[in-house]
């Protein structure tokens, strides 16, 4: 990894420490996380990866960007921790083996690529029988826009659609849920009425402390907790069904 790239997944790195949304939805999903061994598939700078092998997890983590896979296995060496990492996309993913994880945690990665279908497919058969996924994605296709195209999103997901997605990988839905309402008014404006992105400087602590502190504390104590009628992202936690039944 040459340096320019380095010193920029260390700013990335550092700027989801001080990022509400991520910071949030890291708890948000450790609720659902069961059993021992866990696939973090699409684990970007290391920061849920981290963060589970702090907690006792074994851990498997892959990005299909070499850069990423190699920056989480630095970040893990200066905390002494250890993963499984690959350097693979979920193309690929059922080389890990079959029936192999108890969790399995994919945010915000299905979004980026085309034949989604396949890729859920693959992850639920690394998944072991009774064993759980939990997914995050973009919510609400009319909402595609300026941002979702420049950051790589085929698509963001109508519930129902996301529904037919899962259980057509033989998966079940145990829960589904809105998450990030406080936003979904501001994208709307922003996005389909000004034609523009919002400036998501507010999001780091570091770049407006106020907004920062009070996001912080709806998010941990409001939408981690309330299930709202709209939100940016779906989440859905889902199991896979035991091979007797």
């Amino acid at each position: 990894m040459n340096s320019n790239i380095a010193s920029h997944l260390e700013k990335i790195h550092e700027s989801g420490k001080r990022d509400f949304r991520w910071e949030n939805l890291r708890l948000l999903v450790k609720k659902y996380v069961t059993g021992h061994s866990v696939l973090d598939a699409g684990c970007g700078t290391g920061h849920m990866t981290l963060s589970l092998l702090n907690e006792g997890y074994q851990v498997t983590a892959i990005d299909c960007v070499d850069e990423l896979t190699s920056f989480t296995h630095k970040i893990l060496e200066q905390n002494d921790r250890t993963a499984s990492l690959h350097t693979m996309d979920l193309m690929d993913v059922k080389s890990l083996g079959r029936d192999v994880y108890d969790t399995i945690i994919c945010l915000d990665v299905l979004e980026h690529i085309n034949d989604d279908q396949t890729a859920l497919n693959n992850l639920a058969y690394t998944l072991k029988e009774e064993a759980i996924i939990i997914v995050s994605v973009p919510a609400f296709s009319f909402l595609y826009g300026i941002r979702d195209k420049e950051i790589g999103h085929y698509r963001r997901y109508n519930r129902e659609d996301l529904v037919k997605l899962i259980e057509s990988s033989g998966l079940t839905v145990m829960k589904m849920r809105y998450w990030n309402f406080l936003g979904f008014l501001p994208v709307i404006i922003s996005e389909k009425v000004l034609k523009k992105q919002i400036n998501e400087e507010f999001r780091y602590r570091n770049k407006a402390p106020f907004y920062y502190g009070f996001l912080n504390k709806w998010f941990s104590t409001v939408e981690n907790n309330v299930s709202f009628p709209v939100g940016l992202s779906l989440i859905a936690v889902c199991k896979k069904p035991s091979y007797n039944k």
